[in-house]
């Protein structure tokens, strides 16, 4: 295949707004034939940046919304009439799972790591000549696992049981291994003889397992472990108060033929629905006290919560739970695990592939910004005239600054309103080479996204007081500034209220209106298109949604140019070249 001749086939999954595909795209060697997104405003994103075409959305026939669990790849390739041997799939499945923000967890039972094998699923059913996988740093850890489940040929299943495994591995040792899951602790002891009924049923149902009232119960927790008594009656915490009453109604309405006999069920839920009432009508004198009637309610529906997880995920055991200790109550379960990582290596391998894992650091492939990703990239075997493959090595050492990134656009004070979205933008001179990158393909003297967070007079202090005293984050404000909204303030992030540093590369670009990132030089919320900009998306690539929402896509993007170095690595090892190399455009 020269480079005048078609373009690979590609498909990415869990494509978020694009970075990814964007990156594999400015090599001009391929072109998106299929994506795979279920949060409606990255889709939103996803098309409008591929000329408006929704057909590029891949669906089951019977679901509005691109999930994958629903969508046979074999059955879209074939009616798409799609050739395999011309196609690359890339994505990176959601991180939730893997992210540090969970390691407080020392098992992870989660539907999230799903994914995953959706993704190994994807790649067994496409059989691309190429493929890339990435994630979070924290994915290539011991503590995140997957669980020996059931084996169902037509489920999800098929790639976790032990049937499967084995045929993976071949003669090897086995590297899945006896293990245990911690399903309670608890030091309430008197209901050992409740647990232990518990634990022997089967189809157990959670107490509560709507999401949000389960937010809403963890932010009720927080808020009773600070000083003055929790008591959302102001009309600030309406929204707050109609949430807490959502609780009640659904612990009112809870049903369980398993469980309705339980007298000392029915008495914890009967006093935690009495509880939150105290708290919703204003009659709460005493945090500790609300605290101390509710955790026996958080240690059940925790109970709850996993043993239904593990009869929905159809996770194999080794009989029924046990309850042990006297002084403190333990319930574990004896189930067998197994590396993720090590996993697929093994899969991806059996399938055909040559493949390196490794994290790497956008800040080398030209991005200004130090982001750590796990990636996991393989070449079918005889597609390839390379015994071994490798990762690109390092194009930079130094690498781009923020200053790079954003320095033009110091002196364009950003708009609040994202219906606006457009900007004049009329820097002609004395831009860095990474700017010049940016504005390629502008077909005109504007700025889109250069939109930020109307920020309240608290957070404009804040933000005047950092950049007066030359301050790095909330941890510079004074002990004022800081408790009048933090309870913790030691456990606060560095990463709250940061302030970029111009002459150095950014840290990891997350979600920066919720962390309330802030310019260098101004004291303002860093906007929308600043920080696309610190992900290396160019100043063509446009976000739809919320302003939250944008925000929050280009927090879970891959980098562009780091996602560009990757395609161009595949495009050697298939014995191509993109029609103008990375390192050129910044030469």
């Amino acid at each position: 295949m020269s480079a005048n001749e078609n373009k690979y086939n590609l498909i990415d999954l869990f494509a978020g707004a694009g970075g990814l595909s964007n990156g594999f795209e400015q090599t001009g060697r391929f072109k998106i034939v299929g994506a795979v997104e279920i949060n409606k405003e990255a889709v939103e994103t996803f098309i409008y940046n591929h000329q408006n075409d929704k057909e590029l959305i891949i669906r089951s026939s019977d679901r509005e919304e691109s999930d994958i669990t629903s969508i046979d790849f074999n059955k879209f390739m074939n009616e798409k009439g799609i050739d395999r041997s011309k196609t690359v799939v890339i994505g990176g499945p959601p991180c939730q799972g893997f992210s540090n923000a969970n390691r407080q967890k020392n098992y992870l039972i989660s539907g999230n790591n799903q994914l995953v094998k959706e993704y190994a699923r994807a790649i067994d059913e496409i059989r691309p000549v190429a493929f890339l996988m990435e994630n979070v740093k924290a994915m290539n850890s011991n503590k995140h696992k997957f669980f020996v489940t059931e084996h169902n040929d037509h489920s999800i299943c098929a790639y976790s049981s032990e049937k499967h495994l084995k045929k993976i591995n071949g003669s090897e040792d086995p590297f899945w291994e006896d293990d245990k899951l911690i399903l309670l602790e608890t030091d309430k002891v008197e209901y050992r003889d409740l647990i232990t009924r518990i634990v022997k049923m089967r189809h157990v149902k959670p107490l509560i397992s709507n999401e949000v009232e389960l937010s809403r119960i963890r932010s009720v927790f927080r808020k009773l472990k600070k000083t003055e008594p929790y008591n959302p009656t102001s009309d600030k915490k309406k929204k707050e108060l109609k949430e807490i009453f959502q609780i009640i109604n659904s612990l009112e309405k809870y049903e369980s033929e398993k469980l309705n006999n339980e007298r000392e069920l029915s008495d914890i839920i009967n006093n935690t629905i009495n509880t939150f009432k105290e708290i919703a009508y204003g009659r709460n004198t005493d945090n500790k006290k609300m605290l101390d009637k509710l955790e026996i309610f958080i240690d059940f529906n925790q109970l709850l919560r996993f043993l239904k997880e593990i009869e929905v995920e159809k996770i194999l055991t080794s009989g029924d739970p046990e309850v042990i200790g006297d002084k403190k109550l333990k319930v574990i379960v004896a189930v067998k695990s197994y590396n993720i990582v090590s996993y697929l290596e093994k899969f991806f391998k059996h399938l055909g592939y040559r493949i390196t894992m490794g994290t790497l650091n956008s800040n080398h492939y030209f991005v200004p910004q130090k982001r750590q990703r796990f990636m996991i990239l393989g070449i079918e075997s005889g597609a390839t005239h390379c015994n071994e493959v490798v990762f690109p090595k390092k194009y930079t050492q130094k690498g781009f600054t923020v200053k790079d990134a954003i320095g033009d656009l110091e002196n364009i004070a950003p708009i609040k309103d994202i219906t606006e979205n457009i900007l004049d933008y009329s820097v002609e001179q004395n831009k860095t080479i990474m700017q010049n990158y940016y504005r390629s393909g502008m077909k005109s003297k504007v700025i889109y996204n250069h939109v930020n967070t109307d920020s309240g007079a608290l957070s404009k202090q804040r933000f005047e007081e950092i950049k007066k005293s030359g301050g790095r984050n909330f941890h510079s404000l004074s002990k004022e500034l800081q408790e009048v909204s933090y309870t913790d303030v030691a456990r606060t992030q560095n990463t709250i209220y940061l302030r970029l540093d111009y002459d150095i590369p950014s840290p990891t670009v997350i979600n920066v209106r919720k962390s309330m990132w802030q310019h260098p030089i101004n004291a303002v919320a860093l906007s929308i298109r600043e920080a696309a900009r610190l992900q290396s998306f160019k100043d063509n690539f446009l976000f739809k949604g919320s302003k939250d929402k944008q925000y929050q896509q280009i927090g879970n993007a891959v980098p562009p140019l780091m996602a560009r170095a990757m395609a161009e690595q595949i495009l050697y090892y298939l014995g191509e070249k993109p029609k103008k190399c990375l390192k050129d455009e910044f030469r």
